[in-house]
């Protein structure tokens, strides 16, 4: 089934089991993008009854994700969908590039009590709020303790809230900084070293230093690399009421950012997200660019200007700093509350747990898999160096600020940080008004 008869399909689905439209017309539409007249009625009653089917047919989950541009989410939908002998049908969704629309979908629907998606991939800072607002089922008793022990306990640990596993984790993630072998000789290590080496290669490439300068969670992940490399942290990791943010350190690290706009990054760096950085690094109108592990492989197919001609290495630091520190990421996956498939969307899940599909986050994304032991798989290794480079930078990364009203904190994050790239504010009165209003959150 090619892309556009996927879409279409998946398009007629929900809107059946939403009931906006009738069943002839989803028998229509069915049969008009290729399926036959027993798959199209199978798959209606397997829709038509909130995703049940009375007759025997497939129960339909859907899966609703962050974006996807590597075609792994839809290759491991296709393998479950042929391998599962649970009588289940995945639909997947793909999000937004953006991660801030995509809370936002989350926030809308689950507050309606929707049930238009099954299973939900949410960001590592989530659950807490999730769960707090009832919008998770609790899989403690679906998912033992001894086999949660096979797993990397960072990533387990996320999905952990008040003692109830609220999400399992389907792969963790970390920044980690991209530069050109065929222009950078020694990868830098300072915040310094980043942005004489992005000068040098000003003359060689459009963009020296790539980054996400968008206002968006992907700057929060950014501001709090550079932050932690400076030594400064948004709050007091031993008291989370006490914000720490309006900091001699925070004023260095927020003056960096601010020279990087306009210099070794153009102007509108403070629009680029994940996707934009890596297309232009891919296409080799960048020096040096921040971004995810999953960029690795795209960056080596075969459609890519620098395949072969790139390595990566850890977040740089500055001022005092010895090491720097990658910002922690990652997805995870959770049951809608409201869905009516639960047992279904578990079975998913579980497939999305095991060691192929791990193995295919690994191999075809180079996403960071969650499974202890894809990192000593040998195929793995093989297919994808990248792994044999994660370790000692996994070793020093930090978690973003750890807060029950995370998502509001982001938000105001975003909102003065971006100002400080945008000369809206200079660094010091950002962070000044970002230290009263963080606190004024944090202390409700």
């Amino acid at each position: 089934m090619v892309p556009e008869q996927r879409e279409a399909l998946d398009e007629i689905i929900v809107k059946i089991r939403s009931g906006r439209v009738s069943r002839r017309t989803f028998l229509e539409r069915a049969m008009a993008i290729g399926l036959t007249s027993g798959v199209a009625g199978s798959l209606l009653e397997a829709c038509g009854g909130g995703g049940s089917s009375s007759s025997g047919g497939p129960t339909t989950v859907v899966w609703q994700t962050e974006n996807d541009t590597s075609g792994t989410y839809s290759e491991l939908v296709d393998n479950y969908n042929k391998s599962n002998k649970d009588n289940v049908h995945v639909v997947w969704h793909n999000g937004p590039s953006d991660t801030s629309t995509l809370i936002t979908l989350y926030d809308n629907t689950l507050r309606a009590r929707s049930a238009s998606f099954d299973v939900l991939n949410i960001d590592v800072v989530w659950p807490a709020q999730f769960v707090s607002n009832g919008w998770t089922v609790d899989l403690t008793s679906k998912w033992s303790a001894s086999d949660r022990a096979n797993y990397l306990p960072g990533p387990v640990e996320s999905c952990t809230y008040n003692g109830q596993v609220v999400a399992a984790p389907l792969r963790t993630d970390l920044g980690i900084l991209y530069y050109r072998t065929d222009l950078v000789s020694t990868p830098p290590k300072t915040f310094d070293d980043l942005t004489n080496t992005a000068k040098s290669n000003l003359s060689k490439t459009k963009i020296g230093y790539a980054w996400q300068g968008i206002q968006g969670e992907a700057l929060v992940c950014d501001f709090v690399e550079v932050l932690a490399g400076y030594g400064g942290a948004v709050l007091d990791p031993n008291n989370s009421k006490k914000v720490t943010i309006n900091s001699p350190e925070a004023v260095q690290a927020l003056t960096e950012m601010v020279s990087w706009v306009g210099s070794i990054s153009p102007v509108a760096i403070t629009t680029y997200a994940e996707e934009a950085c890596r297309q232009a690094f891919q296409n080799g109108d960048a020096a040096l660019m921040r971004n995810w592990p999953y960029a690795y492989s795209l960056g080596n197919g075969s459609d890519s200007k620098v395949a072969g001609k790139f390595d990566i290495t850890s977040i740089p630091y500055g001022g005092s700093n010895t090491v720097g520190h990658s910002c922690v990421g990652g997805w995870n996956m959770a049951i809608n509350a409201y869905s009516k498939n639960p047992d279904a969307s578990w079975s998913f899940i579980k497939y999305m747990l095991g060691t192929d599909a791990q193995k295919l986050l690994a191999t075809k994304g180079s996403f960071t898999p969650s499974l202890n032991s894809v990192y000593n798989d040998s195929e793995v290794q093989t297919k994808q160096p990248l792994f044999t480079k994660l370790q000692p930078i996994l070793q020093h990364s930090k978690p973003r600020p750890v807060s029950p009203v995370y998502l509001d904190l982001s938000n105001i994050i975003q909102t003065h940080v971006h100002q400080a790239l945008t000369k809206q504010a200079s660094p010091a009165d950002a962070l000044s008004a970002l230290q009263s209003e963080l606190q004024t959150l944090v202390s409700k």
